[in-house]
This record gives structure tokens, sequence and C-alpha cells, in this order.
């Protein structure tokens, strides 16, 4: 975002908290859909099929002159297996770096500043955190029917944190089908919100993490 325009540091943190929001849902779809399965035997995420988005929010008496955002993390992956009788296993790794703002609205030149601050020592800081991670505790089915709620531990930022991710979820013969939304929060990994101009534009400390995942038998 241009220099001129007093929101474009809202973007940076708001990236950060895209990253994180971004490994975590594409975790715990899969964890949920296979821990609810019947199926015996291994599954992997299909990233061709599969999208993970961050939304991030802008805030503040003026928070007209900043932007809201949104990131999709491109390099995923991860794998869940259960033997006859155990438990799902749910490992899933996404790359930091992979994350990428998408905003239309914004030039290229102001994508890639925001991209930079985001990745950077100050925010995500990839170059010592380079891996988004989350590990599988348990899978409990949810209130409503076709639904899951996958407990987790997500490590971000060098923090790990317990995170439980609702999961809609059908399967097929091609395998599982996990959606949701998962709210979290910038301070919760040791990221803080930026504000400006004494917080009168900033960022929200809260973000959603929107996960469409497909996951594959894996014979």
């Amino acid at each position: 975002m241009p220099a001129a325009m007093p929101g474009a540091m809202q973007p940076f943190n708001h990236k950060a908290a895209i990253c994180i929001l971004v490994a975590l849902a594409a975790s715990g779809i899969l964890g949920a859909n296979l821990g609810h399965s019947q199926a015996i035997g291994a599954y992997e995420i299909d990233p061709k099929a599969s999208r993970v988005e961050i939304h991030v929010f802008r805030a503040g008496t003026f928070s007209g002159l900043g932007d809201d955002h949104t990131i999709e993390l491109r390099r995923f992956s991860g794998t869940a297996s259960r033997a006859t009788g155990g438990p799902w296993q749910v490992h899933v790794v996404g790359e930091s770096a992979s994350l990428t703002v998408l905003d239309p609205g914004l030039s290229v030149s102001s994508r890639g500043e925001v991209q930079g601050t985001m990745l950077g020592p100050t925010q995500l800081d990839v170059a010592r955190f380079p891996e988004i991670e989350i590990k599988s505790r348990s899978v409990a089915p949810g209130k409503a029917a076709g639904s899951l709620l996958l407990e987790a531990d997500l490590t971000l930022h060098g923090v790990t944190r317990p995170v439980e991710f609702p999961i809609n979820w059908t399967e097929d013969a091609k395998g599982l089908h996990a959606q949701g939304t998962k709210k979290l929060l910038l301070r919760d990994f040791d990221i803080q919100p930026i504000r400006k101009f004494f917080g009168t534009i900033q960022v929200r400390n809260d973000f959603d993490v929107v996960y469409d995942i497909r996951l594959s038998r894996h014979d």
C-alpha cells in the first residue's frame, strides 16, 4: 500500500494473522474428517483441490483509510492415518513463506510491500519460523449432523496453543471433503496488532481462517 496511506501497516499485521489462520484451517479439516470416518488407512491432503484463506480486518476511528485483506496459503501438506482399532493420527505443515496477498485493489508494488513486511522479522519472521504446524489431539462429533470438532496443537510464530477447529465434512468414493471457518487471535501467538496514529487506524486482534480441503486415500 502506498506510503501516503495510513492503513498501509494494517496489511502487514493481517498477513501474520492470516498465515497462522491458514495453516490451522488446513489441519483442522483433515483431522476432523478422518476422525469421524469409518475407513481404515491413510489419507493425504490434495493441495490442487484444496484452498486455505485468511481474512484480516481493519479497526479504529479512521479504519476507512485502511483495507481489509485476503491472504492465501499456497503450500501446505498433511497426512492422516489410522490403524484398526486405533485413533486417527493427523499431522499438517504449512510453509509460512508461501502466504500470498491476493488483494486485487492493491497495485503489484503495494502487494509486494505488504507481503515483504508480513514475512519479515517484525511480523511472521519466516527466517526463524519457516513452518506452521498442527498436531491432532482428539476428534469429537459436533452438535450438527455432518460436523466434527478437532482439538489440536497449533504452532505459529514459535508459540504452541491448543485450538478447536469446527468442521463440516462429507465422504465419497474420492475421499474426504472438509470445510469450515475458525476465528483466531493474533496476541495468542505473540503477534501484536499494528496501531497507527494513536489507535485511530489499527488491525483487529481477531481474524478468520476459511478452509476448503480435499483428502485423497493413500494406499
